[in-house]
């Protein structure tokens, strides 16, 4: 079991490691990333030949789904004034557009449920 010291270097030493996605991005090796993110250079390697990638699993369905969750006072609010909207996922950056008529689908949903 880990002490409250042994803790505390871990904590800081993933502040200190910051974004997995930059990490990725900067081609590190899981080793790299490991050792960044426990602080320590003693890391084992249990299993070669591993390349970390990073995949979104966000959709429009999904988006939908978050769409549906402002609420149908909002989503009638968004069709009135602005006719359409779009959502940007947080972590792959992928914009997703939905048109007046995708919105009314959405809100006839809402109401089915």
């Amino acid at each position: 079991m880990l002490g409250e010291e042994e803790i505390s270097k871990v904590e800081q030493a993933i502040f200190k490691a910051g974004a997995m996605s930059k990490m990725l991005d900067q081609n590190l090796s899981l080793q790299e990333i490991a050792v960044k993110i426990t602080g320590d250079e003693k890391v084992e390697i249990i299993e070669e030949n591993i390349t970390p990638i990073y995949e979104c699993d966000c959709s429009k369905e999904h988006m939908k789904q978050v769409l549906a969750t402002i609420g149908k006072e909002e989503l009638q609010n968004i069709i009135e004034t602005d006719e359409q909207a779009e959502i940007v996922c947080h972590f792959c950056n992928e914009k997703y557009q939905f048109s007046k008529t995708d919105l009314e689908e959405i809100l006839k949903n809402i109401d089915k449920e």
